[in-house]
């Protein structure tokens, strides 16, 4: 069973907030807030992944100019440790080189190790930490790579 990524449409958020919900808890995007990215953001990028048609992940990404930020990206619980995670932002930092992108950047909580060893394994760097990010006390730790040199 090989992945296969697609762009994300409006028939997919139903599925998406699941998995978003899921993963991010108490910082989770709504169902508006996909809609809104989906139909008003002409910066905005949205990607699924799906093993045997059953949606399994999903990045965002927002490239302006020569930078894109990956504003979100997660994999269902039940389907991780199978590099989907790393499938996925394969996929965004090429999409991003495709739109001649010089810098990829991203949050990520300062405890989420599994996710940081995956952007460091990706030639991410440490950017500085913003505080509150994630809510009181959560704060995050900006990544940036810079497309050309990973």
């Amino acid at each position: 069973m090989e992945p296969t990524i697609k762009k994300m449409t409006m028939n997919d958020v139903t599925r998406i907030v699941e998995i978003e919900t899921a993963s991010f808890e108490t910082t989770a995007w709504s169902k508006e807030t996909f809609v809104k990215e989906l139909t008003g953001n002409k910066f905005a990028h949205y990607y699924t992944v799906s093993l045997d048609d059953n949606i399994v992940g999903y990045f965002g990404m927002w490239i302006v100019e020569d930078h894109a930020q990956i504003t979100t990206i997660a994999v269902d619980r039940d389907y991780r440790g199978r590099k989907l995670g790393a499938f996925l932002l394969e996929y965004a930092i090429t999409l991003a080189a495709s739109h001649h992108v010089d810098v990829v950047s991203l949050e990520v909580k300062i405890d989420n190790e599994p996710a940081i060893r995956l952007y460091e394994s990706f030639g991410f760097n440490y950017g500085g930490i913003r505080k509150d990010y994630y809510g009181p006390g959560k704060d995050a730790n900006v990544m940036w790579v810079k497309v050309n040199e990973r």
